[in-house]
């Protein structure tokens, strides 16, 4: 039978058989390993040994949250399902006293995740669920941090961030009653909202890259996008009536997808989405409704697709005698690649445009040589 090593002696010759290679890092890599822990265990390993006791105050990252750990009621320790009356919550304090205690690095990343609204059942718990968590945007900010993500189920007038060093932002649960100005924020390339209500503009100067997923506008005032240096745009709407798109001359690619039917029935005065859209290499244009389409209403406006390439239309392009498709067929001078997601059960000309494609193709049609786009048929059953 092995001998045990029982006393404090004998553990040490045990443990000391085995090279550290982690201790042999600098506190650099070190710290750099640290930033990939929630904040909360990068503390933790203050107790592993001297060298390690403050080398999380410079750690280069905040990993935080106002979770509904540590929520308890005042008269029972363990977790009560009342939720109007609780001590206040664990995650809160250790937040507040690691901001105090931390030393003044820069920030890389800063990651805020609040759960706070979803269990604490109160008419304001969202606007309140914001409120906990905007201390620590702020010093994240006057941090110099980078990337900034929100995952909280909360709710904010308006978000006006002040930084010259932010690049990223990602949001996710957020709810605007206000508008998003990032005009302040003259290096922010990154823009990434999920699942957000959106109820005033979007503002940048610098933003190059946006992405909303899942996003809810506003139904009696519409909101505005003004982002001229646009690269790339992904805008799936969820609810809302779609933003007015500003002009943006050097977008690439974008996907506009529009789940809500169009309600003015040519009402506007102006093109809401496609004049925005009209300078894209490649263009998606999505929506479910054959008639009432935001997109067929801002055809009248007459934009030009100069630099299209590739296009991607749904049904509500064969609408009124394939009016969408004709449009953009004579409006896009250099378009090669089309593709048409269409319903099958709705439409019965699948089998003619898959037979003379795959005739094209046994003869070894080329587009380019033939000076044609390429067309593609995408049909779902």
């Amino acid at each position: 039978m092995p001998e045990r090593a029982d006393d404090v002696g004998n553990t040490e010759t045990a443990v000391s058989g085995c090279e550290d290679f982690i201790s042999a890092l600098p506190d650099d890599v070190l710290m750099y390993l640290l930033s990939f822990l929630p904040s909360r265990n990068a503390v933790r390993t203050c107790v592993l040994a001297r060298r390690w006791r403050t080398l999380w105050r410079s750690v280069p990252a905040l990993r935080i949250k106002d979770d509904r750990q540590g929520y308890r009621d005042k008269e029972d320790p363990s977790e009560s399902d009342d939720d109007t009356v609780h001590e206040p919550d664990y995650d809160g304090r250790f937040v507040d006293q690691l901001l105090r205690r931390r030393d003044p690095t820069p920030l890389n990343v800063c990651d805020i995740f609040s759960s706070y609204a979803n269990f604490i059942m109160c008419h304001d718990s969202d606007e309140e669920a914001f409120r906990r968590i905007e201390p620590w945007i702020r010093y994240a900010l006057s941090h110099e941090v980078q990337v900034l993500r929100v995952d909280a189920d909360s709710l904010t007038a308006n978000l006006a961030l002040v930084s010259s060093h932010l690049k990223r932002v990602e949001l996710r649960y957020v709810r605007f009653e206000g508008s998003l100005d990032f005009s302040s924020c003259p290096v922010l390339d990154v823009l990434e909202m999920s699942i957000c209500s959106i109820s005033g503009n979007i503002l940048s100067g610098s933003l190059r890259h946006l992405d909303i997923e899942d996003g809810c506008f506003g139904c009696y005032v519409r909101s505005r996008i003004s982002a001229p240096n646009l690269i790339s745009l992904i805008l799936d709407q969820d609810g809302g009536f779609p933003p007015l798109l500003d002009s943006m001359p050097s977008l690439v690619t974008a996907s506009v997808a529009e789940p809500v039917e169009y309600e003015k029935n040519g009402e506007e005065c102006f093109s809401v989405v496609l004049e925005g859209l009209s300078t894209a290499t490649d263009l998606e244009l999505i929506t479910p409704y054959y008639q009432n389409s935001v997109f067929r209403m801002d055809l009248k406006w007459c934009p030009m697709f100069s630099k299209l390439k590739t296009l991607l239309l749904t049904d509500w392009c064969l609408a009124d005698n394939f009016t969408g498709l004709v449009y953009f067929l004579r409006h896009s001078p250099i378009l090669e690649t089309l593709m048409l997601q269409l319903d099958i059960k709705k439409y019965e000309i699948y089998q003619v445009f898959r037979d003379e494609r795959n005739k094209s193709r046994e003869q070894g049609y080329n587009s380019r040589e033939q000076g044609c786009f390429y067309f593609e048929l995408e049909v779902f059953s």
